[in-house]
């Protein structure tokens, strides 16, 4: 199997009967964790709302994060940027650049990450919520950071103290096409949510790169795909550590906000065939499974979809299967 960087998205999930301490501090564990195996970045993401995740501030966890660490590389994926104003965003990253170095990401995402209600309060504004303000909030941020506005943008005035000559390194998000023309006219590296949009994966990776514009950020594509991960020896491990996040997610795509669910609900759970057919889907094309079946998912996908590098983000339901899944695969697939 070909060897591509390996890296980590972080949920900050909080365990069943644990709090959101727990959860952050299962975070900055597991963080240390895909450092000691060699892992080229550790992303956190940006969610609202949800009574199951704590990554609601990714700029505070992520200087926590680095913190606890020092050689990997640490990030969003992502910051939501409808959520944000673009100085804010850019003051943030720009302090975190400035305190940790050249080991900061910034990955972007137009999607708010929680419901209408809650990204309006957020927002304070519908001003940026809409999917045709987003490229150019986008500029907007990257001119915070490099400079260049145009004298008819009423922002150009304004530094971003820190963050003008402090910048991260920048990624687009997306499970789109949309997402990729845009990372690809901008000339940014691109990264794929296959984790829960693999039916569109390869057809946006060609996408972005039929259209990209070198002379950006890059002066070629550079892709990454974020892949569900869940792996043990024993496949009856695998399955039970499945089992609380694929009823989580399925609770949550009939409308509600769950809470974490525990092992012996989720094992006693009886699905019905239309949900066990959502569930098996779900994990079709990921790497879930015994350590054989995620190599051949792995290096299929790498196949397919000609990524550069992987991100794994683990559902299992506990912080050691987590970490056991990341040396699985670390060792299957040795990080370059």
């Amino acid at each position: 199997m070909k060897r591509v960087p390996l890296s980590v998205l972080d949920l900050a999930s909080r365990p069943y009967g644990g709090s959101n301490a727990d959860a952050l501090a299962g975070t900055i564990r597991l963080a240390q964790e895909a450092e000691r195996l060699g892992f080229e970045r550790f992303w956190v993401a940006e969610h609202h709302g949800m009574p199951a995740i704590a990554s609601s501030a990714p700029a505070v966890l992520i200087a926590g994060v680095a913190a606890a660490t020092e050689r990997i590389r640490v990030g969003s994926g992502g910051v939501m940027l409808p959520n944000h104003a673009p100085l804010v965003v850019a003051e943030q990253f720009g302090t975190l650049r400035a305190l940790y170095g050249d080991r900061i990401d910034l990955g972007i995402g137009r999607a708010p990450g929680t419901d209408g209600v809650t990204a309006m309060a957020l927002r304070r504004s519908e001003h940026g919520l809409s999917v045709d303000d987003f490229p150019q909030t986008l500029l907007d941020l990257i001119g915070f950071f490099h400079g260049g506005m145009s004298e008819s943008n009423p922002l150009h005035t304004i530094t971003a103290i820190p963050g003008l000559g402090d910048a991260p390194e920048i990624w687009l998000l997306g499970s789109s096409g949309y997402s990729a023309q845009v990372a690809a006219a901008l000339g940014l590296p691109f990264a794929f949510a296959h984790h829960f949009a693999g039916e569109n994966t390869e057809a946006a990776l060609a996408l972005y790169r039929e259209k990209f514009v070198p002379g950006g950020f890059l002066d070629a594509p550079h892709s990454m795909i974020a892949v569900n991960v869940i792996s043990d020896d024993d496949p009856e491990v695998v399955r039970a550590q499945s089992l609380p996040g694929i009823l989580s997610f399925l609770r949550m795509r009939q409308g509600g906000k769950p809470q974490p669910v525990s092992m012996e609900e989720a094992l006693a759970y009886e699905f019905s065939p239309l949900e066990q057919d959502f569930a098996d889907q779900r994990t079709a094309r990921q790497a879930v499974g015994t350590p054989d079946v995620v190599e051949r998912r792995l290096s299929a996908l790498l196949e397919s979809t000609g990524a550069d590098e992987i991100m794994l983000s683990s559902g299992a339901a506990t912080l050691e299967s987590r970490i056991r899944s990341l040396e699985i695969v670390a060792g299957l697939l040795p990080p370059s």
